[in-house]
């Protein structure tokens, strides 16, 4: 798997690595840094028809705080089975009107998020909206997303997929030209990598569109990858202004984040 950055590509996990649900890549990211995240997204991100209604949001803050870092999540959607269950997570929300939705928080002047996660396109595909221009309209939402916030860190995802053959050939097609546009954005630095959702497959979908259980692991995992390596790379910048670590309210009773379940 791949990331760009600063116009460069870098390696992240190979491919060949096996890694344990619950084994950390590092101690922690940046130092230990306050990690005020913002999930963003449509009704993968929400968790729709899963039953506990978290997606991937839980596992990767169990994740991120297991491995060091006091984080917090923000948004102006509560949905899950944790304290913490904040996002703006839009049902049946296109690219355009997930930026239209989020701006509120996107455009925040206090407590600002230092890591967005974005997954975002599937609802074009699924309701055929604007599906030509699909990859143009990304980048207008990065660019969106960047210019109000430029010391964040942005980790762009690649879609998951579909079981239907018609919607899972056009994420196949967006998901080749995300590079491109991540690309682009990088060598003009901004600070932007991308992740691919590397194991996540049509057996961890719920109901042909949203993740599973096991899928919300996959994402959850493709997404604490990504932010190892920012760290790893220096893109990552402590949150500002009074921060509250909420990232043990993630955990299992066992404490592992490989215990969590629906």
């Amino acid at each position: 798997m791949i990331v760009w950055t600063s116009g460069l590509l870098l390696g992240l996990v190979p491919s060949g690595t096996a890694l344990a649900y619950n084994q950390t890549l590092v101690a922690s990211i940046s130092r230990g840094a306050p990690l005020r995240v913002l999930p963003l997204g449509d009704s993968i991100t929400y968790g729709y028809n899963e039953p506990s209604g978290n997606s991937y949001r839980r596992d990767v803050q169990c994740l991120l705080y297991v491995g060091g870092n006091p984080v917090s999540l923000i948004g102006s959607i509560k949905n899950g089975d944790w304290d913490n269950n904040d996002s703006d997570a839009f049902i049946y929300h296109t690219i355009d009107e997930i930026q239209e939705a989020g701006t509120p928080e996107l455009t925040r002047q206090t407590s600002k998020p230092n890591v967005i996660l974005l997954h975002a396109g599937t609802v074009n595909f699924v309701l055929s909206k604007n599906v030509t221009n699909t990859p143009e309209r990304l980048g207008h939402l990065i660019d969106f997303i960047t210019e109000h916030n430029p010391d964040t860190l942005l980790v762009v995802s690649q879609l998951i997929p579909n079981q239907n053959a018609t919607v899972n050939a056009l994420i196949d097609w967006y998901n080749d030209e995300m590079p491109a546009v991540v690309a682009a954005r990088a060598r003009a630095g901004k600070r932007v990598i991308m992740t691919s959702m590397r194991g996540m497959t049509v057996e961890l979908l719920l109901d042909g569109t949203h993740p599973s259980e096991r899928g919300s692991r996959v994402m959850a995992q493709r997404f604490y990858e990504a932010a190892v390596e920012a760290g790893r790379r220096g893109m990552v910048v402590a949150a500002e202004g009074p921060f509250t670590d909420r990232g043990a309210s993630s955990l299992s009773p066992s404490g592992k984040c490989s215990d969590l379940k629906d």
